[in-house]
């Protein structure tokens, strides 16, 4: 609720101010695994492992390490290459994560440097300044410390002022940050924000595990919302809707316990780790029934919906849930993918699918976003594209 003073004092409106998706960024690291790199990788560390455990392995006292291949990454998933932060480290059967150079306290961290590649480009593509940035939201599936805020560094970065967090929802978390956006756009509590989904997935996954190896890459989105203020140009936001579902079959338990929980006997081992086939079904289950009750909200028809752009978590998924939106087979046109190119980005595949497929579109024409992942979370949004000046 708003608040005006006019002649006879304070008086309370129920005037709402629209919000509006005014510009987007995003950037992705020039650095490409393709599926035949990381299988020989893969394969190598696989197959030393078998060979130094092959008596155990024969007595069946230690599993087997699969062999992976190109084809059952591309049929299990879509994918073809992925971009990644650091690449060497990754490729090297006694590391297998990212090899990140450790920086002094007062320089500006990975993460919020990462933030930044994809935050510039929504400021400048919408004529703004940090100055002109009165909140700052980063939305993704993990932050690189649990406090000061990746936010506030953020927003020290760009010269903004006003308030700032982080939030997780996982695969979902930029859509959230659009949520929460939009209601305090729609509150009168914020005029602008931006948010950040900096997604560093490759420092998360075990890419020595068969069922995961092949599935992240690195991205960094961002989105500046705003209130309508009269000017052409950006998106509607006609409605945005966020809802969960628990399950522990997709996770990770990296966190600050983990150093008390070490302590105890088996020794604790946090990883990612999912079951695939549960989350499959769950997820394309759950996904498309969020989206489908913003669109009956808001009175918008299915054969209404010019386009959706989902989550790139795989193209069986997309093709289901895209499906069940649209009430039509998906396309490259109504609801494309990115996922060969780029792997799944977590939360800032949405907004680069968005920004990347949506300038063909005509003023008036509507689209749907919908982005899924662990907890369950599913965010959902629809906007109208507006006409340019």
């Amino acid at each position: 609720m708003v608040y005006v003073k006019g002649n006879s004092g304070r008086k309370e409106s129920r005037a709402v101010q629209n919000s509006l998706i005014r510009s987007t960024g995003y950037w992705a690291p020039p650095n490409v695994i393709d599926n035949d790199e990381l299988v020989a990788s893969y394969n190598a560390y696989a197959s030393r492992f078998n060979q130094t455990h092959a008596d155990a392995i024969a007595a069946g006292t230690v599993e087997a390490v699969p062999l992976s291949s190109s084809e059952f990454i591309v049929g299990a998933s879509g994918i073809q290459r992925r971009h990644v932060y650091e690449k060497d480290g990754i490729l090297d059967i006694d590391r297998m994560v990212p090899a990140i150079a450790p920086r002094p306290v007062e320089a500006l961290s990975v993460q919020a440097e990462f933030a930044l590649r994809s935050a510039r480009p929504a400021l400048e593509a919408a004529g703004y300044e940090g100055k002109d940035i009165d909140g700052v939201i980063v939305a993704s599936s993990a932050q690189q410390r649990n406090f000061p805020g990746l936010s506030c560094e953020i927003q020290d970065a760009i010269g903004a002022t006003g308030f700032s967090f982080d939030l997780t929802m996982a695969c979902a978390s930029a859509l959230y940050g659009l949520n929460i956006a939009n209601s305090m756009i729609r509150s009168g509590q914020a005029r602008r924000i931006l948010i950040c989904s900096p997604e560093l997935m490759t420092c998360i996954n075990v890419h020595s595990r068969r069922e995961v190896h092949f599935i992240f890459g690195d991205a960094s989105a961002a989105m500046i919302v705003e209130a309508d203020d009269g000017r052409p140009g950006g998106w509607d936001v006609l409605g945005t809707h966020a809802q969960n579902k628990w399950s522990s079959a997709l996770r990770s338990d990296f966190g600050f316990l983990n150093i008390a929980e070490r302590q105890v006997v088996p020794d604790h081992e946090p990883h990612l780790d999912q079951d695939g086939h549960r989350v499959f079904k769950d997820v394309v289950g759950f996904a498309p029934t969020v989206a489908r009750d913003l669109m009956e909200r808001i009175g918008l028809a299915p054969e209404d919906v010019r386009r959706t752009w989902l989550h790139q978590a795989n193209i069986r998924m997309v093709d289901m849930i895209a499906k069940r939106i649209l009430g039509r087979d998906r396309t490259e046109d109504n609801a494309p993918a990115i996922l060969q190119e780029y792997g799944n980005t977590s939360s800032s595949s949405v907004v680069m699918n968005f920004q990347m497929h949506s300038d063909d579109m005509a003023a008036g024409e509507t689209g749907v976003m919908c982005a899924f992942g662990a907890g369950y979370g599913v965010g959902a949004a629809a906007v109208r594209k507006r006409a340019d000046g």
